[in-house]
């Protein structure tokens, strides 16, 4: 069975990716995630970490409360993010709320750790509320059916590997066509939906690609 799974990681996380989660939402956290769900009276389940980031308040929280624990040392070869990720379902629908500024090393381990997870099968989005990432690689297809505020948005699709294949895109101002997106080029950045279109489509042949979506400043 399909679940909808959010998981909360530490670090500067705007308060507005709560409304990310609804009561269908299975919610689990990651080490510092505990303060950010506390801090927004979100109900979790789950915790994964190693403990070097979180408060003394919402430790205290998760001892005296029915919260399952999965503890792991300081010293390991994944982050806690990546420990709790690869313990889900590739059923499962997965959506990372992270920081997608502050420390460049954790935002980008986190872009290339959801890449290599849609890779590897799994369903998954990366959001801090603000931005989302979705990742597409092999032959992959999203559809993004409606977005709210479609006119002040920018999409921005960003290779991953040396080279994307066959991108193809409808409903954007720039369209491609089975065209060879390269690793490095800013050629595909900061692209509008169409107007008239309230959402879009993106497909491609082979290749890492992330596609972000984002309020345009």
């Amino acid at each position: 069975m399909c679940k909808r799974i959010a998981l909360i990681t530490g670090g500067p996380i705007p308060d507005e990716a709560a409304l990310l989660i609804d009561d269908s939402t299975i919610v689990i956290c990651a080490d510092g995630g505990v303060d950010f769900a506390l801090r927004n009276s979100i109900r979790f389940s789950e915790v994964f970490g190693d403990f070097d980031s979180i408060t003394s308040d919402a430790k205290a929280y998760i001892d005296t409360h029915d919260i399952e624990v999965h503890t792991f040392p300081v010293e390991k070869d994944m982050t806690d993010t990546e420990l709790a990720l690869r313990s889900f379902s590739k059923e499962d629908e997965i959506l990372l709320i992270c920081p997608l500024n502050g420390r460049i090393d954790h935002v980008m381990t986190n872009l290339n750790l959801i890449a290599k997870l849609r890779e590897e099968g799994y369903s998954i989005t990366a959001s801090e509320g603000l931005t989302d990432v979705i990742p597409l690689a092999n032959k992959d297809y999203i559809r993004i059916p409606e977005l709210f505020n479609s006119d002040s948005l920018a999409v921005s699709l960003v290779p991953l590997s040396e080279e994307v294949t066959g991108v193809t895109t409808k409903g954007l101002y720039y369209e491609c066509s089975d065209q060879i997106f390269k690793f490095g080029s800013s050629f595909s950045n900061s692209n509008k939906i169409k107007a008239g279109e309230s959402g879009f489509e993106v497909s491609i042949e082979s290749g890492r690609l992330l596609v972000v979506i984002t309020e345009c400043v």
